[in-house]
């Protein structure tokens, strides 16, 4: 294991390994596209010394690239093309100034065998083993159906959801159904209906199984409801036996006769004796039950004799474990439904995205596990894995098992360790932790050639400031990163002044502002100041400088991140009453929910039933065609008008009808 806080090794791409276990920690905008490009140059020249070079040059198809959308691997593969490309034209002409090629250029000195071999790689790079997670298990499966024990025939689908559906509502009957009413009571206040129960338990029916700690998979829900009433009926035995002896209890201690009044601790001594003597048909508690906890108790006694008595520690432990069906059912649910999931789909001989990654993986633990992953090593030698920190379980696991006890094989893995924290794409912190612990050999990407200068010192000072910004400290620190040489240029100006980067807005008010209120507030604050920057920049007060060229800021070079939709509307409508047009980029809203759904429905209806002179008229009507209210008005008193819009609809078929 690595020394706890010790710094990665700056990453050298012309000297990196091109063999072992290697994580690759790269912050935003420090060039990990631009260094999986440059090893994979390396790669395919075979170059390196001093044992830094891969056991033999690799093709294209023999280095695996693993990222997680299919946006990013077109992207990677694109990028990876066209250093190829670079590359090849700097062999063929001697020289160039890129930092990677040229000293490829010098330490390759057959350049004619150098650019023999880019070309052949760049005219391969359709057959680039480039893929996404999913689209490698696939692979993988499918071309070692017998070692992995995978179908031939498996139709491959993307959305499960209502097969999901169909599971939730058998084990909803099947469970459920046959309860008496007062315990189908008790479950229909934890979940109405099959569908509210799916929403909790959707995202566990796929992907890497679940266990809940003390929990069985299986459960008598008959016999669970009834202990549980049991605990709650011994709990009002053991209080009624004392309920006399509490209120003088608690007078003559020392506990804080502000929290217990004298008239409130009777009164709460009163509401829980009253439940107490009520027949126990559910898992109603009083609200007043946790001042008689023991520990709120000595919470509420800051100097001498706490009072105690056998009945509030018995309160205690109960209020810690609360009697409830909640949990055990939902790890029942869990656990049938997965099962009743996973057989539907066999028959079926379906496979959806997460199966993908389970059924690789469990073949890796089979018998023949073993030949699987040698034939996957011989197939790539060399694996990166872009976008690590975006890694669950399933996906360690796999790869873990196929390259991190063979070193003669490379395995490297890029990702910013700090985003993990975000669980983007199913990410699991702990799983990045084990990765950092497993594999010893670390490097980082320490110079950010995106940002400012100003930027990313201010960055580094915010960062630098906190103890603990990241919460594991000893698994995920900050290190601060350097700015590009040319980073100092880049600035925005103000009257020809240099602007902060990075600056914090606190609200003044007497006493916090309710939540809506201050998102209200800032919205306005915000598109105010955007529409004083555009407002100055129109006489050329403000702009964006970047070296000796600079611009006036337009509204483009300005964006707004929101945590919510709703914040987003907020800001959109802030800045529509002051004149600026925005759009809200990650709108997520269903395409058919919008008007123009609605009015291409009407034209296709209309174009369908062209007898239908109704639907056609209503076609025309809507904002599709945007007709004046004269032409519109025609189609009901002008013949001639009517006559000549209906006819567009007319269509022929080849033969004219």
């Amino acid at each position: 294991m690595q020394p706890e806080n010790k710094k990665p090794a700056a990453l050298d791409t012309m000297t990196f390994p091109l063999h072992g276990a290697r994580l690759i920690e790269a912050s935003a905008g420090t060039g990990k596209t631009f260094t999986i490009a440059g090893l994979y140059l390396r790669l395919l020249l075979g170059h390196g010394n001093d044992g830094s070079q891969h056991r033999q040059p690799l093709t294209v198809d023999q280095i695996l690239v693993v990222t997680f959308t299919e946006a990013a691997t077109a992207e990677l593969r694109d990028r990876i093309r066209a250093r190829i490309h670079q590359a090849r034209i700097a062999f063929a002409r001697g020289e160039s100034s890129d930092p990677v090629i040229q000293p490829l250029l010098q330490e390759v000195t057959d350049h004619r065998y150098a650019t023999e071999t880019l070309l052949q790689a760049e005219r391969q790079m359709d057959e680039a083993a480039v893929y996404t997670i999913h689209g490698f298990c696939q692979r993988m499966l499918t071309q070692n159906a017998f070692e992995s024990g995978a179908r031939f025939n498996n139709e491959f689908v993307t959305d499960e959801s209502r097969l999901k559906a169909q599971v939730a509502a058998d084990f909803w009957r099947s469970q459920f159904y046959p309860l008496n009413l007062e315990m189908a009571s008790e479950v229909r206040k934890l979940w109405a209906t099959p569908s509210a129960l799916l929403s909790d338990i959707s995202r566990y029916l796929t992907g890497p199984a679940i266990t809940m700690q003390g929990v069985e998979g299986s459960v008598d829900i008959a016999a669970l409801h009834q202990a549980n009433l049991d605990r709650i009926k011994t709990l009002k035995a053991n209080w009624l036996a004392v309920s006399d002896d509490v209120v003088p209890c608690i007078s003559q201690s020392d506990v804080n006769k502000r929290s217990y009044t004298k008239k409130s601790l009777p009164s709460w001594v009163e509401d829980i004796t009253y439940w107490a003597q009520q027949e126990t048909l559910d898992y109603g508690l009083p609200s007043a039950l946790e001042k008689f906890s023991q520990s709120v108790l000595i919470e509420k006694t800051p100097k001498g004799e706490a009072p105690s008595m056998s009945v509030f520690a018995e309160i205690e432990v109960f209020l810690a474990t609360p009697p409830e069906l909640k949990t055990p059912l939902l790890a029942m649910a869990i656990h049938q439904c997965r099962t009743r999931l996973a057989l539907a789909k066999e028959q079926k001989q379906w496979l959806s995205f997460d199966d993908l990654l389970t059924q690789l993986s469990a073949a890796l633990d089979l018998e023949s596990g073993d030949m699987l992953a040698e034939k996957i090593r011989t197939q790539f030698p060399v694996a990166m894995i872009d976008e690590f920190q975006d890694t669950d379980p399933l996906q360690y696991q796999i790869f873990s098992s196929v390259y991190l006890s063979h070193p003669e094989c490379g395995w490297f893995m890029i990702g910013d360790p700090k985003q993990a924290i975000y669980g983007f794409r199913g990410a699991d912190i702990f799983t990045y932790i084990q990765a950092r612990n497993q594999v010893v050999d670390h490097y980082t990407l320490g110079t950010n050639w995106r940002s400012s200068e100003r930027m990313v010192n201010s960055v580094n000072t915010l960062f630098d400031r906190a103890d603990s910004p990241f919460l594991y400290d000893s698994d995920i620190p900050f290190y601060p990163v350097n700015a590009s040489p040319k980073a100092g240029g880049r600035q925005w100006q103000k009257s020809g002044e240099a602007q902060p980067a990075l600056q914090f807005w606190l609200q003044e008010a007497e006493a916090p502002l309710p939540k809506g209120d201050y998102q209200q507030h800032m919205a306005a604050a915000t598109a105010q100041h955007i529409k004083m920057v555009l407002t100055e920049s129109q006489t050329s007060d403000v702009v964006l400088a970047d070296g000796d060229k600079q611009h006036p800021v337009v509204a483009g070079d300005i964006a707004v991140l929101v945590r919510t939709g709703s914040e987003g509307q907020l800001i959109k409508q802030a800045l529509a009453e002051r004149g600026i047009a925005s759009v809200y980029l990650s709108n997520r809203d269903s395409v058919f929910s919008s008007p123009i759904a609605e009015d291409m429905l009407r034209l296709m209806q209309a174009i369908w039933y062209q007898d239908d002179e109704r639907l056609l008229k209503g076609a025309l009507a809507s904002e599709l065609f945007a007709l004046p209210a004269n032409e519109l008005d025609g189609l009901n008193n002008d013949e001639t008008c009517g006559s000549r819009l209906l006819a567009n609809f007319a269509i022929t078929d080849s033969c004219g009808n």
